[in-house]
């Protein structure tokens, strides 16, 4: 189901031929410059024709304080200036309920002004239905993730009326009958390619946020092959660190969009030999 923010997606994805979306992760300890903005304007800059969105996890911003936040608020604004159709999303994983939720999507789309969040479903429907309000802005579920740990919880079987299923298989089902607008994805690590093979089966035509390329070790052509839907489209391949810290010296944002059009490229690549390359 197409709807004003999976047309945005699309739209992103299209004006620069890319399904690569660059964390923008900052770490003083790890920055070749002191400021958070700057460092993050510099590889907006250098990446803008390359991506079609760009993923601020706030965790990073508000771990600086008050200034951290600040540099987040100019970093939105400068995305907007610099590459206008990408996509902006606040990897935030929120997760409560009634008033709570509703002003952290207040927070997130109207305050912060991102066009998409991450959610984490923990409370069921009720931690996720207060961010779907409005068709434009896009709300990706926290599925089944890429780290070492997700199958604590996430790969439990639970009972259903079909016999027990995965609980990231329940979450996929589930997340399908709430998207009533269109609005709704999932986050699937690359590192998990029989979970993402399953979750794409159970979803074929939501957008998928994909982590865990890159720095984490995900398969990329995995990642493409089973996480895109049936055009090839429909899924934002991100690399954070693989991207951001390709450099610690006075080249970072150079080496910064090499790494970029590299993943680009290499994605592009497996796209063109199923033919579903951009042409």
């Amino acid at each position: 189901m197409m709807s004003g923010f999976t047309d945005r997606l699309e739209q992103a994805s299209k004006a620069t031929k890319s399904l690569v979306c660059v964390g923008l992760d900052p770490d003083p300890a790890r920055m070749p410059v002191s400021s958070v903005y700057e460092f993050n304007r510099a590889i907006v800059d250098a990446t803008a024709g390359l991506v079609c969105a760009y993923k601020p996890n706030l965790a990073f911003y508000e771990a600086l304080g008050l200034p951290g936040l600040q540099d987040l608020e100019k970093t939105v604004a400068h995305i907007r200036r610099a590459a206008p159709e990408a996509i902006i999303i606040g990897d935030a994983k929120r997760g409560d309920i009634g008033p709570s939720a509703q002003a952290y999507a207040k927070a997130l789309f109207e305050v912060w002004g991102f066009d998409a969040v991450t959610v984490n479903a923990w409370g069921g429907r009720d931690t996720v239905t207060p961010f779907l309000e409005d068709e434009s802005k896009g709300v990706f579920v926290w599925c089944r993730g890429s780290n070492p740990g997700a199958a604590d919880f996430q790969d439990v079987l639970t009972v259903t009326e079909e016999g027990p299923v995965p609980l990231y298989q329940n979450m996929a089902r589930a997340c399908r009958e709430w998207d009533t607008k269109g609005n709704l994805g999932l986050v699937v690590g690359a590192t998990a390619p029989e979970q993402l093979r399953e979750v794409r089966a159970a979803c074929p035509a939501m957008p998928f946020l994909i982590p865990g390329v890159g720095a984490q070790g995900g398969d990329l052509e995995a990642a493409v092959r089973l996480g895109t839907d049936s055009r090839g489209r429909a899924a934002l391949i991100n690399s954070s660190r693989g991207i951001i810290y390709a450099s610690n010296g006075t080249d970072f944002a150079k080496a910064a969009a090499r790494e970029a059009d590299k993943l680009r490229e290499s994605i592009n690549h497996v796209l063109e030999a199923d033919g579903k390359g951009w042409s």
